[in-house]
């Protein structure tokens, strides 16, 4: 047996003293004796027949007991973990040997996260309806003629909606910044590229189309020299001076179809026919991707909300393994050996503690919204659908098949495993929680709690994480097809 001793220290971690009885330190001494006994050749005997003086004379006694500790840590160490119910979610830090005689070990366990979420029933946020506009509506409708316009040579000074054909070399100088540390210079030439000129969209570097307009093809080369400025710049570009060398070739007018019935059937969409058919059908899928995004945007702000009403401890190692997973999907799992490792490090530039760091904020923030949804999900009593879960792995076998039955027994093995199912469950009480959340900040500010126990504070547990952030709709006009 053991003599164990808890404390329990900020940021999740717990202190063990364990003091180990003297018998068992010494069966452990003479196990360490016959293992180095077999391990090295001492003169006069045969592998594992050395008695302890001798192998402590050929190797030390330091050695001997370092041998013997290493093989005793580990299992005392599970053994006081095991019988004071402590929930570790990795590694000991700073093991420390306090004492020989009698043997007491010192070691810090991170254990499992602490989350109060507080009243958070009481939390309410407005969700705002956007509308598509008519004239986003209209820009659909034109990004779908421009796919079938004709681009005509014209020998004129550049006009909006022209299209260039040229040759552009941007150079930007070096740059001391405001930290003291170089901007590097910027150097880049694309030769016979042909870009649109259009009003607020980027031709080539931002602020250039503008500048554009009223230049002719020629066969000497015209310079543009301008400020940077747009708010999209990064800081190391923003506010240097840009010098653009451009060589036109060649003006091209954009000449669209005409938008009539015609054009609309020369679409060949199913079920749209006339213009009207074609404006409610883009105008459906604006609306679409403008829920989409709103609803992305509202829960990630009560989301955080919830956070920021809540009361969090948890291990630094946690953020270390979430940014061990943030560096995995970075480098394409180029991470999962050392050499490959080296190779994405040498690729991007960085060293690997560079990269940690600048990955350490958002490691920060994904892990605390993990926790607290997590929390949220134990909160409310949320479980996994498990016919639910049936139908998406039968779904995700049907695409595969696509009702070939000879195919489904190896579409089976290859996508109904284990991880997957697990997958699934995960992403099954991310979106229940979320939308719950959503149930509660979305009541009317008068309205009180779902019942009376549920308005008091969530006592707090230790949770595991298991949140991942919600891919955002598509943003803009341009990416919108006809249905």
């Amino acid at each position: 047996m053991v003599t164990i001793t808890t404390e329990r220290l900020p940021d999740s971690l717990v202190s063990l003293e364990i003091e180990v009885e003297p018998e068992r330190v010494e069966k452990s001494v003479e196990r360490a004796v016959k293992k180095i006994s077999q391990q090295v050749k001492i003169k006069g005997f045969r592998p594992g027949k050395a008695p302890r003086k001798a192998v402590e004379a050929f190797v030390g006694e330091e050695q001997v007991f370092a041998t013997a500790i290493d093989d005793l840590l580990p299992v005392v160490m599970e053994e006081a973990v095991t019988e004071e119910g402590i929930d570790i979610v990795g590694p000991a830090e700073d093991v420390d040997l306090k004492s020989r005689e009698p043997l007491v070990i010192v070691a810090k366990m991170p254990v499992s996260p602490t989350v109060d979420l507080g009243s958070y029933q009481s939390l309410r946020a407005p969700k705002n309806e956007v509308s598509v506009t008519a004239e986003q509506v209209d820009e659909a409708i034109l990004n779908v003629q421009r796919r079938f316009a004709v681009l005509e040579p014209v020998e004129r000074a550049v006009e909006w909606n022209d299209f260039i054909r040229a040759d552009v070399r941007i150079e930007i100088p070096e740059r001391v910044n405001e930290s003291g540390t170089n901007d590097e210079a910027i150097d880049q030439s694309e030769e016979d590229s042909e870009f649109p000129v259009r009003e607020n969209e980027i031709a080539l570097m931002p602020g250039l189309a503008e500048r554009l307009i009223g230049l002719e093809a020629s066969e000497t080369t015209q310079t543009v020299e301008y400020e940077l400025e747009a708010p999209e710049l990064p800081d190391t570009i923003r506010g240097r001076l840009a010098k653009i060398s451009i060589d036109i070739k060649e003006v091209k007018n954009e000449i669209l179809p005409d938008l009539d019935d015609d054009f609309v059937v020369s679409l060949d969409e199913e079920g749209i026919n006339t213009v009207s058919e074609l404006q409610q059908s883009l105008e459906k899928q604006l609306q679409e991707n403008i829920d989409a995004r709103v609803q992305a945007d509202y829960r990630e702000e009560i989301l955080d909300l919830l956070l920021a009403s809540s009361t969090l401890e948890y291990p630094n190692v946690m953020v270390e393994r979430a940014i061990d997973q943030m560096i995995d999907r970075e480098s394409n799992h180029a991470s999962h050996t050392e050499e490959g490792k080296q190779q994405w490090l040498e690729s991007i530039g960085q060293s690997e503690s560079e990269v940690r760091d600048s990955l350490r904020d958002n490691a920060v923030l994904s892990l605390r919204r993990e926790l607290v949804l997590s929390e949220l999900s134990t909160a409310e009593s949320i479980e996994v659908d498990a016919e639910a879960i049936d139908e998406q792995v039968d779904a995700a076998i049907e695409s595969i098949t696509q009702g070939q039955e000879a195919l489904e027994v190896q579409a089976r093995q290859l996508i109904d495993t284990p991880d997957y199912r697990r997958t699934l469950a995960s992403q099954q009480v991310i979106d229940a929680s979320l939308q719950k959340l959503e149930d509660i900040c979305t009541q009317e500010i008068d309205d009180g709690p779902d019942d009376e126990e549920s308005s008091e504070p969530v006592s707090k547990s230790r949770r595991g994480s298991r949140r991942k952030k919600a891919d955002s709709a598509d943003e803009t006009a341009d990416e919108t097809e006809v249905e």
